[in-house]
């Protein structure tokens, strides 16, 4: 199955798995059906949904040092801070995603997009981050590059841990989706997004190793079937 068919919502979207082993037991037929007889886990396709991205306070302290501002990209909306001014993150509705939980609440697969992304602006320079997608299998994020009028193309910006990742599942009542929620997922920039923000605007403000963004969402799901492996 191709990407536009499956996801992982902005991948974690969704983990707090102390709940989620006795939430999958009481799923109903159409969970009980859709893990009967596999080894992965549950099945599920993503409906609807917000993911969340904010910025952490290194972030935004570097940012703000450098002039360098945060805007939302249509459909993402901006999330703003106490002051009622500064972007401290945006929200952006799901594109396509699936993800396969197992009986723990950990997710074994995943892949998705979001609609919508960022454009950080300083005088001299605009960088949209747009088409934002992840893929569990490795834990790196990409997205689509546009650095003034010019497009760099897809490059793999940020990364997570998919082990870190837990999934909090709610049944909805009978003929309604399942809740999947999450929250505080921890995104690192990869050696490429570091590469590319620093040919962009000039500067290097930040490592491999520092948490820029912390990623959370809820969606609405049907557990399917099964899932091909393409």
């Amino acid at each position: 199955m191709s990407d536009t068919d499956v996801m992982e919502f902005t991948r974690r979207i969704f983990f707090s798995g102390a709940m989620a082993a006795p939430l999958l037991g009481q799923l109903g037929g159409g969970a009980a059906t859709a893990a009967e007889g596999t080894e992965a886990g549950t099945a599920f396709a993503l409906i609807d949904g917000l993911s969340e991205l904010r910025l952490t306070t290194l972030a935004l302290e570097r940012l703000r040092e450098e002039g360098i501002e945060v805007q939302a990209v249509a459909p993402a909306s901006e999330i703003l801070g106490a002051d009622g001014s500064t972007v401290e993150g945006v929200t952006m509705p799901p594109e396509y995603g699936r993800v396969v939980i197992d009986l723990s609440g950990q997710p074994t697969d995943g892949r998705g997009r979001v609609r919508g992304g960022v454009r950080l602006r300083s005088e001299q320079t605009s960088m949209e981050i747009t088409e934002v997608r992840g893929d569990l299998s490795d834990g790196r994020i990409f997205a689509f590059l546009k650095v003034n009028e010019d497009w760099v193309g897809e490059v793999p910006l940020y990364a997570t841990d998919p082990a870190a990742v837990r999934l909090d599942l709610r049944p909805g009542a009978p003929t309604k989706p399942t809740t999947l929620r999450g929250s505080d997922v921890p995104i690192t920039p990869t050696e490429e997004g570091l590469a590319a923000f620093e040919d962009a605007f000039g500067t290097s403000l930040f490592t491999a190793t520092d948490v820029v963004l912390r990623g959370s969402g809820e969606a609405g799901a049907w557990p399917v079937p099964s899932w091909p492996d393409n």
